[in-house]
């Protein structure tokens, strides 16, 4: 799971020792930080292998509860695909917000993409985006096309040698 912190309504990101401060309009982030309280620690979710194996993307949202400490104390899938949930809200419950007089909701969306195989590895992982939405990158999984038997290459189309008759 990707971390990154957020103050003020800029994104900031620890890349090998160097902070990295997100290029953003000033204000709208004014806006932004006085609209609505900005996560201090946002969590993103990690692809599931099987969704990536099914050529699974979309939308998850999660609807959470906020305390007056700041941590999440509750969290429900309000939507998105049986496949991505779980991910989604293991990643809600570990995003941490400013100490609040009073608790509140918030609703976070996690968006699982996935890139064409020749996607650069820049362009891959995740991409927080203020104040609730996290977009999870991943390259599709590759289909299977053949299958080789001893070291050759067996012929497109040939079953699995595990389903092919013995002999």
């Amino acid at each position: 799971m990707a971390k990154v912190r957020i103050t003020a309504g800029r994104r900031t990101e620890v890349r090998r020792g160097k902070l990295k401060l997100a290029p953003r309009c000033f204000a709208i982030l004014v806006l932004l930080a006085f609209t609505c309280p900005a996560q201090q620690e946002a969590v993103a979710p990690a692809y599931p292998s099987p969704a990536v194996e099914g050529g699974i993307a979309g939308i998850v949202t999660v609807e959470a509860r906020v305390s007056e400490a700041g941590t999440v104390v509750s969290a429900a899938v309000a939507e998105g695909h049986a496949m991505l949930r779980q991910a989604s809200l293991e990643a809600a419950r570990l995003w941490r917000f400013p100490a609040q007089p009073a608790s509140h909701d918030v609703k976070l969306t996690f968006l699982f993409r996935l890139m064409p195989k020749n996607t650069p590895e820049a362009q891959l992982g995740a991409v927080f985006r203020p104040p609730y939405t996290v977009e999870v990158r991943k390259t599709a999984a590759e289909k299977v096309t053949h299958y080789a038997r001893d070291g050759s290459e067996a012929a497109p189309g040939d079953p699995p040698e595990r389903d092919r008759p013995p002999g």
